[in-house]
């Protein structure tokens, strides 16, 4: 499918997991914080881990939103949770020590993205919607080199059918000539669609599992592609 008539589209990207890397921190951030319960408490069982933390992290989501903070949050409180009075303090200081490399790691621009967005910029209005603590991703943004392309930047505290109704109202988007671009069923693909814009879905092997779910059926409205570079045959 080619859309190229000549004329401006508007072209709404996610950041995380479209532009760069950033699940896989957090999966490996976890995965160490397991390492280290386990270690401290024999017999303790990863599936118990694992259940707890999602337990914590979810109800941080509700409270504090989305981003690094709330995930140091949660490791702090699993390991109170976990921790015997003779493990405290060295889980509690692993946790920390975790949370420290968490918040020291740097996007990484997934293959492509620079040179496609920067390509797509001549042709195209392009904006950034992603969901997060507005510092956290800005700051990364920032740090990606590519904020000077995206006309507007918007960050939701979720991105839902009345978040996309929103940014269509305020941006005054034509719709059938606005794209979202995104790795995320949930939050990329099918509120965009509900809204009544198109959709790009570009599949990240790291993807957060909370982002899945089944792809709704929008004939002429959604395409599926394997590379973020494919957008330049596209667009």
């Amino acid at each position: 499918m080619v859309f190229r008539d000549g004329a401006s589209l508007n072209l709404i990207f996610d950041a995380d997991d479209t532009l760069w890397d950033s699940n896989i921190h957090f999966l490996e951030a976890f995965e160490q914080f397991v390492e280290a319960a386990t270690r401290l408490h024999r017999g303790l069982d990863r599936a118990h881990v694992k259940n707890l933390f999602r337990e914590i992290e979810l109800e941080l989501i509700r409270t504090h939103g989305y981003g690094r903070r709330p995930y140091l949050i949660a490791l702090e409180r699993a390991a109170e949770r976990i921790a015997s009075a003779e493990t405290h303090a060295e889980l509690h200081a692993s946790a920390r020590e975790i949370g420290a490399r968490l918040l020291s790691r740097h996007c990484e621009l997934l293959p492509g993205v620079e040179e496609t967005l920067r390509e797509l910029s001549h042709r195209h209005v392009l904006m950034l919607f992603t969901k997060g603590a507005r510092d956290e991703q800005l700051e990364k943004l920032e740090r990606s080199g590519l904020a000077p392309l995206f006309s507007r930047v918007e960050t939701p505290r979720e991105k839902d059918v009345d978040a996309y109704r929103r940014l269509i109202a305020q941006a005054r988007l034509a719709t059938e000539r606005t794209f979202m671009i995104g790795n995320s069923p949930r939050s990329d693909i099918n509120p965009a669609l509900r809204a009544g814009l198109r959709a790009v879905y570009i599949p990240h092997q790291h993807t957060w599992e909370l982002e899945h779910e089944e792809l709704i059926p929008a004939e002429g409205r959604f395409v599926e592609l394997g590379d973020f570079r494919d957008l330049l045959d596209m667009f």
